[in-house]
């Protein structure tokens, strides 16, 4: 398990480093593996963490989320061929969400891509490897290796995400002049000296917030700007781990790939998705670019969808295992429709609020029950986010 670059930064615990931690921690109880970098579940106080977030700001470590650079004449084919969505048409400097699929229609993945320019990407999926299915579609395209170029750079970048409502105060005072004009999905780079910063607005925590990217060799005087920040702003910024993350996102409705549809680096048979049956259709532009997967999910339209994604509130303390069994009433009898994918304790709302995946067939249903601790616990099925936080989508 790897050390990710701002863990001794934002670590709080001051009788465990990095080593002492791993060596008593257990996985998935303390934390989790990403990208075989090790992502603790807090960094000494989980709630303090979220209302950090929530009421001021936070920063988080994505450094190791996976990144691929590709450039060269072909890259916007590549990267049209490859999204359910042109974003080739898309102003350089923006962020763009969005996902890619398997030839049957189910996704593959979900990313974040910045067009810096015409013919240059970063993406960032979350953990998988996908070069080989990045030169699986040049072959498709019959694009050469001099028209495109495809450089995994996982390691080359170190990332922080500032946010919460006091995200563009912290940001301002690590001096990045004029941030708080950014709009969201908008990417701007920062050069000072021989230091190149690429700050974007955006996040995962359906609040205010920002990601900034430097060169890992920069590591230390970004750090040195967040030391500072936290003296002439008067705000403590401190690290957040996954607990208070897991909350955020699912306040927000956000889903995850891995824990709202099967991937190949977490498979779970019967668990694979396309993207309308996690919620994500409007993603998908059938009448665009002929991406990989498209025939299969024309099909889809045609023939229904078996599954939907339901965001659900739950009247208890206690979290339910993923995978729980729902059940509801249908045509006067109890049948399960569906299962828990995840959930988390939100702070907002003082329950347990999460994502479902139920049965197509069930679309109406409103109130459902699940079996928690041996007694039957009642649990409400929504659409869209639990939270809409105004300043998410504004620039302050």
């Amino acid at each position: 398990m790897k050390k990710s670059v701002f863990f001794d930064f934002l670590n709080r615990r001051i009788d465990s480093d990095f080593d002492s931690f791993l060596k008593s921690a257990t996985i998935d109880d303390d934390y989790i593996s990403w990208n075989e970098y090790l992502l603790p579940q807090h960094y000494g106080d989980p709630q303090m963490e979220y209302q950090a977030i929530r009421n001021s700001c936070a920063v988080f470590d994505v450094s190791p989320i996976r990144k691929f650079r590709i450039t060269g004449p072909a890259a916007a084919r590549l990267m049209d061929h490859l999204f359910t969505r042109p974003v080739s048409p898309s102003p350089a400097m923006r962020g763009i969400y969005g996902v890619f699929c398997n030839e049957d229609g189910t996704l593959k993945d979900d990313a974040i891509v910045y067009k810096l320019a015409k013919d240059d990407y970063l993406l960032m999926p979350s953990d998988i490897d996908h070069s080989e299915h990045l030169s699986f579609l040049c072959g498709q395209l019959g694009i050469g290796p001099d028209e495109v170029m495809v450089t995994e750079c996982t390691a080359a970048w170190a990332g922080a995400a500032l946010q919460g409502p006091m995200s563009a105060i912290a940001v301002r005072a690590m001096g990045f002049e004029g941030v708080e004009t950014l709009e969201p999905f908008e990417v701007r780079r920062y050069g000072t000296g021989g230091e190149e910063v690429l700050v974007a607005r955006m996040g995962f925590t359906a609040d205010l917030g920002y990601e900034c990217w430097v060169h890992r060799e920069q590591q230390g005087e970004f750090q040195e700007r967040i030391a500072n920040a936290r003296t002439t702003a008067g705000l403590e910024i401190p690290g957040y781990g996954l607990m208070a993350l897991e909350s955020c996102r699912l306040e927000g409705g956000f889903i995850v790939a891995g824990w709202d549809f099967a991937t190949e680096a977490d498979p779970s048979p019967g668990f694979e998705r396309n993207p309308y049956e996690v919620g994500l259709g409007w993603l998908v532009k059938l009448d665009g670019n002929d991406f990989h997967g498209r025939s299969a999910l024309i099909k889809k339209r045609e023939t229904g969808h078996r599954h939907l994604l339901r965001t659900i509130q739950i009247s208890s303390d206690h979290l339910p295992e993923d995978g729980a069994a729902l059940y509801a009433v249908q045509n006067g009898r109890d049948m399960q429709i569906g299962t828990i994918n995840c959930s988390a304790w939100s702070g907002m709302l003082n329950r347990v609020v999460g994502n479902a995946s139920i049965d197509s067939a069930c679309s109406s249903v409103e109130q459902a029950w699940l079996e928690l601790g041996g007694e039957r616990v009642d649990v409400v099925l929504g659409r869209g986010p639990h939270i809409d936080l105004p300043r998410r989508n504004q620039a302050p």
